[in-house]
């Protein structure tokens, strides 16, 4: 018999996405995760560390994703918590927000989408009232300048951190290529762009070309999607306004429509 059930592949392997991988199980799709990389200490972690000892006045602390906050945390807190507590402090989500916010220290994120062109409008628009006259960023050695680039055409200078660096996986990417052999209905859930790039390069050109054809993916922010576009899939979304609250509910949502779809 022809296996005919949708496929989610989940582009990482998080506890926080164990709730969305139960539901899609519960819709009868076959779910499988890739843990595409790992970070490891980026070139100026050290650097960052000194620099939270005396930042200047005026300064504002921002990130875009989840993994930059997580060393922040391990960085910072406790010994430099009362550096963090008088610095403006801005993520591109609330997951990307996580590790400093469950700590008790409020976290400005934008309400207009996720990707860094929001956070970099949401921090400019902030900016007058709050006196930020620049902007200390933490990133990953992949990152892309979209964030640095829009503060800085505003007249706000950026000090770049790379507090760690990506390091991709051998993952085993057969579950997707069975999937695409055998035409089922794939959908992927990309957190990042390293992601893309970390599953990308475990493809043969026939296999990411079926993909870029005919997978359904999923961006969880602009700069991801963008991404996507750029890789040249046919079939890229990603959440628009609030009609789903989550990017799990619209992972979910993809997934119920794929169920639905004729093969």
């Amino acid at each position: 018999m022809t296996e005919s059930r949708p496929v989610l592949i989940v582009t990482r392997h998080e506890a926080s996405d164990d709730g969305v991988v139960r539901a899609a199980e519960e819709e009868g799709c076959e779910v499988t995760r890739l843990a595409l990389f790992e970070t490891r200490p980026g070139t100026q972690a050290a650097a960052f560390t000194e620099w939270l000892g005396g930042p200047a006045a005026g300064t504002a602390l921002a990130w875009t994703s989840r993994r930059a906050a997580a060393l922040l945390a391990e960085a910072a807190l406790p010994a430099h918590r009362d550096v963090l507590e008088r610095l403006p402090l801005f993520a591109v989500g609330e997951e990307s927000a996580g590790p400093i916010t469950a700590s008790g220290l409020p976290v400005s994120v934008p309400r207009t989408g996720l990707g860094a062109s929001h956070l970099a409008a949401h921090l400019i628009e902030q900016a007058p009232a709050l006196g930020i006259r620049r902007v200390a960023f933490l990133h990953g050695d992949r990152a892309l300048s979209d964030l640095p680039d829009s503060l800085a055409r505003a007249g706000i200078p950026v000090d770049r951190f790379e507090v760690y660096r990506t390091a991709y996986l051998p993952a085993d990417p057969s579950p997707l290529t069975r999937a695409l052999h055998a035409r089922r209905s794939c959908v992927i859930a990309y957190y990042s762009p390293s992601a893309i790039a970390g599953l990308e390069r475990l493809l043969d050109a026939g296999d990411g070309e079926s993909l870029h054809a005919d997978g359904v993916a999923l961006a969880r922010g602009d700069t991801t999607y963008q991404a996507l576009l750029r890789w040249g899939y046919a079939h890229a979304h990603r959440p628009v306004g609030d009609r789903f609250g989550s990017f799990d509910a619209f992972v979910l949502d993809a997934v119920q429509s794929a169920a639905r779809s004729p093969q």
